[in-house]
């Protein structure tokens, strides 16, 4: 409950036309550490999101510009975390890509089965303004859904476009 009350006043700053990809990126990483930390403890969920983004690093080097502690008692997984400012100034689409990867390569990491009950969970939790802020990234959290229920296809060669016209949603190859 402290994790909710502590990043809420964010959701609110959702609203604005442009917000910074250090309070995207904290705020991603805050509700992917705490949705994973339902299915193990904080303390280990910080440490995986921790691995994978110094693994991550190498094609995405800005991402060395974010901390999360090891610290073992925290009010909330929120304070654990650190977005330098540096991360501002690199384009949001570089960003979704660094973010798509950090999600796919955590849910994968899961198990197939945890993975799609992570990605339900993460989404809530995420909550609609940070959802679309990053879908505008160039993050797709539906085509990683998909993948699960079609059996793991690579996200990286598909795309789901949407029909406004019939209201629905189909899958494009890049």
């Amino acid at each position: 409950m402290k994790d909710e009350e502590t990043r809420q006043p964010f959701r609110k700053i959702a609203g604005l036309h442009k917000i910074e990809n250090s309070v995207v990126m904290k705020h991603t990483l805050a509700s992917l550490v705490h949705v994973a930390s339902t299915k193990t403890s904080e303390e280990y969920a910080r440490s995986s999101v921790k691995n994978l983004l110094k693994e991550l690093e190498e094609n995405y080097g800005f991402l060395r510009h974010i901390e999360i502690k090891d610290v073992k008692y925290l009010e909330n997984t929120y304070d654990a975390i650190t977005v330098m400012s540096n991360i501002d100034h690199i384009e949001p689409l570089k960003v979704g890509r660094a973010i798509q990867n950090l999600v796919d390569v955590l849910k994968r990491h899961l198990g197939k089965r945890a993975g799609y009950f992570f990605m339900k969970e993460f989404q809530d939790d995420l909550g609609e303004d940070y959802r679309s802020i990053i879908k505008s990234m160039g993050v797709d959290l539906r085509l990683a859904d998909l993948q699960d229920e079609l059996g793991g296809w690579d996200s990286k060669q598909y795309t789901i476009k949407d029909d406004a016209d019939v209201n629905i949603a189909f899958i494009e190859k890049k």
